[in-house]
């Protein structure tokens, strides 16, 4: 049979549900909720370090953050000072220092953190020192330059003080000295005694040949020779004999100058009693071959006795004439007009000053002479520029009999390249002036009707001949109420000289057209001459005439025929017309040379 089955209750007892319920004295490792307490202190101490961990990479990169913005401020303080030379650098070095300081400064008082002001300061120290040893590095370097500067330019004082005494024995070889005391000590007491010995004697030697220079330079070559002769051994082999050559070539260079000199001076009268200056003359005392100015401006009225001991005679715009005699080449002819600038010849052995007055009567030279400005104001330099007559002073230099023949030879050379060199510059101040007269007087037509009218610096640098030519225009101007045409033969010459050989053309002096070629074409001319002597070429405009007197240079180039002057403004004239009325364009060249041949022939048939 069947037995019952068992009952099994299925709840908890309440003992056992109270006590797994019921929350133990403190946590074990038995504990359901002991372990879950654990376990979450565990995960919040964690977090806690992870979160401490942040803090720290956060503020360990703001530190380096802010060290490499002020390392790039370090680095530009450094370049900056980098780029300061000498005292500047020096000076400066404190104040560089102190921005250093100011830049770190700053970086650890804006950092919130320790850990922040750590990094900062790990990061920038290194730089820090770097940039300070670079800027105190460069500051010494740069002391040590100016130190070194001063030196050089202490004895290079040195050198110069003790060359400029070289016509003082005793005070250039007291400063030959000096130069060698600050040589030994600029070398250095590092430097060898072969060392020290080469810088010193560059330094004298340097010294020598800079006084040597010196007295070759003021004409003194016995003063070379001696210093040559007393200091010579602190050269160089090679600038020694260099030195020796030059003191060679500077007494010859002298002997022939004098031997010039004399020439242009003359020779002295046979009979000493004409070296007796007449009562009312007055003699002034000259270098022979010096430069005879006048002491007052006019027209030269008479040279007489020339060449040797000539006089020349000036008479003066209120009547009243001077004299000058003793002359021995005279630089001007009858007829040119002077200035006080002018040289109008060369002292002789004695020259002698007359003065007359507008009725004839003498006057006081003496006096005159001294209201003028004196004996300086008469005599100048030798070597002042001026008029020759070449072929007696050579044959005064060929007379010589005093002199070899090679002596001959290199005076009259001398001579040669001297009087070649006068011109040259004279016709260069009167080519100038006369460019500046044309475009003046182009400027104001009527403003000079003579030539004492003139700027006196302007007629000062044109030649007596010029000047005299320019009178002679002014006043003719002067009477011609209407002025010259415009194209008239002088000018249409001018312009053809300036198509066919522009360089000839810009050396023509336009000074002596003034008043002879009417304003307008007149300040063309100039315009075209400066345009072509400053490289640009002159500037014609493409009309009709232009483009006649084109073809007309043309014609005359091909055919080597050279057109009557009188008949260019014809010819001119006649081409113009024809083309202007055709309506030829000034471009069409064959149908312009046609016109310009067809206006040449109707004046070859012209009876």
């Amino acid at each position: 049979m069947m037995r019952a089955p068992v009952y099994a209750p299925t709840f908890t007892p309440v003992e056992a549900y109270h006590a797994r319920f019921t929350a133990p004295v403190g946590p074990t490792p038995g504990n359901t909720v002991g372990n879950a307490l654990i376990a979450g202190k565990a995960d919040l101490l964690h977090l806690d370090a992870t979160r401490a961990a942040i803090q720290a990479v956060t503020d360990d990169t703001a530190g380096r953050a802010r060290a490499v913005q002020d390392r790039a401020a370090m680095l530009d303080l450094v370049a900056n000072h980098a780029g300061l030379q000498g005292g500047a650098a020096v000076a400066a070095q404190p104040s560089m220092l102190g921005e250093l300081a100011r830049i770190r400064a700053d970086g650890q008082a804006d950092l919130a953190t320790p850990d922040m002001a750590a990094a900062y300061d790990a990061q920038i120290r290194p730089a820090f020192d770097d940039a300070s040893g670079r800027i105190t590095s460069h500051a010494l370097n740069q002391a040590l330059v100016e130190r070194q500067a001063l030196a050089e330019l202490t004895l290079r004082d040195a050198q110069n003080s003790a060359a400029a005494d070289w016509r003082d024995p005793g005070r250039f070889v007291q400063g030959l000295g000096t130069v060698q005391s600050l040589a030994a000590t600029h070398a250095g007491p590092a430097a060898s005694d072969t060392d020290r010995t080469a810088a010193v004697r560059g330094a004298v030697g340097g010294t020598v040949a800079q006084a040597l220079g010196q007295a070759l330079t003021a004409g003194e070559p016995e003063f070379a020779a001696h210093i040559i002769g007393g200091w010579g051994g602190s050269l160089s082999p090679a600038a020694y004999q260099l030195a020796v050559a030059r003191v060679s070539q500077a007494r010859q260079n002298q002997r022939m100058a004098a031997v010039f000199s004399q020439a242009a001076g003359g020779n002295p009268p046979d009979n000493p009693t004409t070296n007796v200056p007449p009562d009312n003359a007055v003699a002034i005392p000259a270098p022979v071959g010096a430069a005879v100015y006048p002491i007052a401006g006019g027209t030269v009225t008479a040279i007489d006795g020339a060449p040797d001991n000539a006089s020349i005679r000036i008479t003066h715009p209120d009547g009243s004439d001077a004299t000058y005699g003793g002359i021995g080449l005279a630089a001007v002819a009858p007829g040119n007009m002077v200035t006080p600038r002018h040289v109008i010849g060369s002292a002789g052995p004695a020259v002698t000053l007359q003065i007359a007055t507008p009725t004839g009567a003498p006057d006081n030279a003496a006096a005159t002479l001294q209201s003028a400005g004196g004996p300086a104001a008469m005599i100048g330099t030798s070597d002042a520029p001026r008029i020759w007559d070449p072929p007696t002073l050579i044959d005064r230099i060929a007379a010589r009999q005093d002199l070899s023949e090679q002596d001959r030879a290199l005076a009259a050379n001398l001579g040669q390249r001297r009087m070649a060199l006068d011109q040259t510059r004279l016709a260069e101040n009167d080519l100038a002036a006369g460019r500046t007269l044309a475009t003046m007087a182009s400027a104001a037509p009527g403003q000079f009707g003579r030539a004492e009218d003139l700027p006196v610096d302007l007629a000062a640098n044109l030649t007596p001949t010029t000047l005299a030519n320019v009178d002679t225009a002014l006043r003719g101007a002067a009477q011609t109420p209407f002025g010259p045409a415009t194209d008239n033969p002088t000018s249409l010459r001018l312009e053809l000289l300036q198509r066919r050989s522009p360089g000839q053309f810009a050396q023509v002096n336009l000074a002596p057209m003034v008043g002879a070629v009417h304003p307008g074409d007149l300040v063309r001319l100039a315009q075209n001459q400066a345009a072509i002597v400053s490289g640009q070429g002159s500037d014609d405009p493409a009309d009709h005439r232009s483009a006649v007197l084109d073809a007309m240079a043309r014609h005359e180039f091909i055919t080597g025929e050279h057109l009557p002057d009188t008949i260019l403004p014809v010819i001119s004239d006649q081409a113009t017309t024809l083309l202007r009325l055709n309506q030829t364009e000034p471009t069409d060249r064959q149908a312009i040379g046609a016109a310009v041949a067809d206006a040449i022939q109707s004046q070859r048939d012209q009876p």
